[in-house]
């Protein structure tokens, strides 16, 4: 169930409501409409409500409701339990206070799992949806599908293949609506629509041999799962490289970052030898002005050029769920990740485990990313330390030089 702290005190307040009624008036022979059931609608009424445009939160809260109690009866009257529930839910919610609209499309939207009701706008749409969910879930064959055929022997007798031949036909009559629940859902329902296509010629003959067929499908997803899990196994061989080149990638780093700081330490020492013992000297020694100023400037310039090669570095900070799933952006990075919310980058992390393919490939752009940074650090580097050699040697010659032109000087007048 969604978090506890993200439903509102009304939708609490009914879950213990449903929950009570439900499992008071339940018995054994109710296999698939129980409080799983309704917990499993539920579920999937927030899910397509909180992916479809234009629901609001109060609209959300009210088809939460309606989907708690839409089933509230069916162990009372199994045939017209949407107009009980309906009623039951009614009553309930008047003695909660609700404004009676609200009510009216509570009550409208459990009269809307009817079957053979047509919704007539989204909200019936998503309810519908919810409620014929489970024909999507990889579980419905081992599930639902052997759960509603105990509870429907409970009222009239089937053979397996009866039964099989049924539900082949409710799942060629019965669609989703929302496009949310076309995108996500009818691929699975689509799957265990083979799934019954598959079982239909296997010319089952009791439900013992049903239950076992079926289970085949549950081993043949473990096995697969298996295999996937052996197939996709990252190898340590590549873990182990990329856990090398990574290091050293890093190590290089911060050797140019120290690189960097020993260059701005030792021109800032320079600077002020040079404003606080020869600046002071100029006035009686105005030909050392040349040499002090180019060795000053020069000594500038390295520092900025060493402090632009360390300045961090950040990206937009957001990858979103579809760049994840088409498999863009680095999420190991955190400039790729820091505007994300917890939910996305959770979800996007499991993505990235489950895929090996995935991983490797944000390793390998995490490494060439920083392959790139390193690159410029080290571009920033050469010219800093080239500026540096270049200006000490510039001020020596000139400094030389101009000794020389005074010395000469002085020794013409003398």
């Amino acid at each position: 169930m969604m978090a506890e702290e993200s439903l509102t005190n009304l939708v609490k307040e009914c879950i213990e409501i449903a929950k009570d009624k439900i499992e008071k008036t339940s018995n054994p022979a109710m296999y698939f409409h129980n409080w799983d059931h309704t917990l499993n609608v539920f579920q999937a009424t927030t899910e397509i409500s909180s992916n479809t445009e234009g629901i609001t939160e109060r609209e959300l809260e009210l088809m939460q409701i309606a989907a708690l109690f839409h089933d509230v009866t069916t162990c009372e009257d199994h045939k017209g339990h949407e107009k009980t529930s309906a009623t039951f839910a009614s009553g309930v919610l008047k003695e909660k206070q609700l404004p009676q609209k609200e009510i009216d499309f509570i009550t409208r939207l459990i009269l809307s799992t009817n079957l053979k009701h047509e919704p007539a706008d989204i909200y019936e749409s998503i309810i519908k949806d919810a409620d014929l969910s489970h024909l999507r879930k990889d579980s419905y064959i081992t599930r639902p599908f052997i759960n509603l055929f105990k509870e429907i022997n409970t009222l009239k007798k089937l053979t397996p293949q009866e039964w099989i031949n049924e539900c082949i036909s409710f799942f060629e009559e019965n669609n989703f609506f929302t496009p949310y629940a076309l995108e996500n859902f009818n691929k699975g329902k689509e799957k265990n629509k083979a799934r019954l296509l598959e079982l239909s010629g296997m010319g089952i003959e009791n439900s013992n041999e049903l239950e076992e067929q079926t289970s085949k499908f549950k081993k043949k997803k473990a096995n697969g799962k298996a295999k996937k899990n052996n197939k996709t196994k990252p190898d340590k061989g590549v873990e182990t490289m990329f856990r090398i080149e990574l290091r050293n990638h890093l190590n290089l780093s911060r050797i140019a970052d120290d690189k960097a700081n020993t260059l701005i330490s030792v021109n800032a020492i320079i600077i002020s030898i040079v404003l606080s013992t020869l600046f002071p000297k100029l006035d009686n020694n105005p030909y050392l002005t040349f040499p002090a100023l180019t060795l000053v400037l020069s000594s500038i310039t390295t520092i900025i050029i060493s402090i632009v090669s360390t300045i961090p570095r950040t990206t937009h900070g957001l990858l979103t769920r579809d760049d994840v799933t088409n498999r863009r952006g680095n999420l190991v990075f955190f400039g790729n990740f820091y505007k994300m919310n917890l939910d996305d980058f959770e979800w996007g992390i499991e993505e990235l485990l489950n895929d090996k393919d995935y991983l490797y490939k944000t390793l390998t752009r995490d490494l060439y990313y920083l392959g790139i940074v390193l690159k410029k650090k080290y571009t920033f580097l050469r010219v800093g330390y080239i500026t540096f050699v270049t200006g000490l040697i510039i001020s020596s010659i000139i400094f030389v030089v101009k000794i020389f032109m005074n010395y000469q000087y002085f020794t013409t007048v003398n």
